[in-house]
């Protein structure tokens, strides 16, 4: 039974850092192109209501994953798969002070209103850079899954 639980657990781990690694590629690839199109008229709708809920979903997400990824790093402290569960732990820290101290803080200024469409296009440039970022780090987290599982393959 813990054999399964702790499978459930890295797989959990798994799921998440693709969605999270998913949503960062999809911003990058389809999103980010249409973005040169928005303006002070239509920024509430396309930019404040669709980051409002992604901020939600990942508010409930990303505490579960740490929480997650602690288990991992106790389960596997003395084995040779313990350097995976330290890169998806340093790669969820990484995203989250990224998200929570940076992006999120622009996210509620954009929300709050900007006077004039210089101010949200370097808002939204900066949004867009520190997204990449976040993009990369997540990519790094999800790697270190798939290296986990690779290797506990391996073991079996």
């Amino acid at each position: 039974m813990k054999t399964i639980l702790l499978n459930l657990n890295a797989g959990y781990v798994f799921f998440t850092s693709s969605i999270y690694m998913g949503v960062m590629w999809a911003l990058h690839f389809f999103w980010y192109p249409s973005w040169q199109y928005l303006n002070l008229g239509n920024v509430q709708d396309a930019f404040v209501g669709p980051t409002g809920e992604a901020t939600k979903f990942f508010t409930i997400l990303v505490p579960i994953m740490m929480v997650s990824c602690i288990i991992m790093i106790i389960t596997e402290w003395k084995q040779p798969a313990r350097w995976t569960t330290w890169l998806i732990s340093a790669g969820i820290v990484g995203a989250t002070i990224v998200g929570k101290l940076i992006i999120i803080p622009i996210n509620e200024t954009i929300a709050a209103g900007v006077a004039d469409q210089a101010t949200l296009n370097a808002l939204l440039e900066r949004w867009m850079m520190l997204n990449n970022i976040r993009m990369a780090i997540t990519t790094v987290m999800w790697l270190g899954c798939l290296f986990y599982f690779m290797y506990k393959k391996t073991e079996a």
